[in-house]
């Protein structure tokens, strides 16, 4: 093809705030952005292993990545237009023409217009809208190891850049217990493997338990990173959500820059508003990041002292290696002037 395009990769956990981060790149009329596209693999393999499953999703993002919609029949069997791929309204791509041709659409990205609007067009012109666009960005948590996705980083076609964004696991545990029994299949894809291998009954794993796992794959995600060649090194960014959320517009260039996007005004003035409203905007069941720095700390207000020990326990060494500081005691918790967000520094 004539265009030369650029492929951004967002790995991530659940409820880490990569939703939020997608909408950060979304907002550029550049970017075509595909939500969380390995869910339906997952979905069409409820019984699998996560481990196992890495190889369909690395298949299936590197169609997407070409702009290769064909995949999606596999997934969607009766899909025939582009509503019937699962949250196809948080892409702007999917709600602009060609994707979308709906009279008087607004000229900036309108989630709930688009949903009401948009979505009729044959899932044909999904690719027609990729094509048009010079950066292909896709997001997902299901990504628990990037050494799978080494042939996408050695494919001459492909100009991958992965974002990986991590959180601190204490306020990662808050959100999960907040969402209890949202993620259970989930959970047991990601911890079948180890109860196979411990010869145990199939159970629902605690959030402990799935958080020491989760702790470990964003481990081995930026393992796989500082242990690459220099030039692999360059293709990954690590991301805090903390950081995020405390000067969003500093990280934010940082974002566009590493995706080789212009931070324009309208993103700039997009992103300044949504970290900065007082009541979290409810987008579905994403909540935007709302008043940022209260959310950063809420878990140390509202998790018992007793959770905390037993998750920094499990991500002991997940937190020391993204700098994130242990409270020693409940007063050391509910003492929010301590800050437990220590400077990582990089060895670039």
């Amino acid at each position: 093809g004539g265009v030369k395009r650029t492929h951004v990769l967002i790995v991530s956990s659940w409820r880490s705030g990569s939703s939020f981060l997608g909408q950060i790149l979304n907002h550029h009329p550049d970017v075509f952005y595909v939500y969380e596209p390995a869910r339906m693999v997952w979905l069409k393999f409820p019984k699998e292993k996560a481990g196992l499953l890495h190889y369909p999703i690395r298949d299936l993002l590197r169609s997407l990545f070409a702009c290769d919609i064909s995949p999606l029949y596999e997934y969607l069997p009766s899909s025939k237009y582009i509503s019937n791929l699962p949250f196809w309204s948080e892409s702007w791509a999917l709600c602009s023409p060609p994707a979308c041709n709906a009279l008087d659409l607004p000229t900036e990205y309108d989630q709930p217009i688009c949903y009401r609007t948009c979505g009729h067009a044959p899932l044909t012109s999904m690719a027609e809208s990729c094509e048009a666009h010079s950066h292909v960005v896709l997001k997902t948590v299901r990504v628990l190891d990037l050494r799978y996705l080494l042939p996408l980083f050695q494919d001459p076609s492909l100009d991958l850049r992965v974002i990986h964004l991590v959180r601190d696991p204490r306020a990662v545990a808050l959100s999960r217990m907040k969402f209890q029994g949202y993620l259970n299949d989930e959970d047991l894809i990601v911890f079948r493997e180890e109860q196979e291998k411990k010869k145990k009954k199939e159970t629902q794993p605690n959030v402990t338990q799935v958080m020491g796992k989760i702790c470990k794959a964003q481990m081995s995600i930026n393992e796989f990173a500082r242990q690459a060649d220099k030039a692999l090194q360059r293709k990954y960014l690590m991301i805090r959500h903390e950081d995020l959320s405390k000067e969003p517009l500093a990280v934010g260039k940082k974002i566009y820059e590493f995706a080789g996007l212009s931070f324009n005004e309208d993103v700039q003035k997009w992103l300044h508003n949504a970290t900065h409203e007082k009541e979290p905007a409810k987008k579905g069941f994403m909540t935007f990041i709302g008043d940022s720095m209260q959310i950063v700390q809420k878990w140390r207000k509202e998790l018992a002292y007793n959770v905390v020990v037993e998750i920094q326990d499990a991500c002991a060494e997940a937190m020391e290696l993204f700098g994130y500081r242990k409270v020693r005691n409940p007063k050391e918790q509910k003492n929010l002037a301590l800050n437990l967000v220590t400077d990582v520094e990089k060895d670039s």
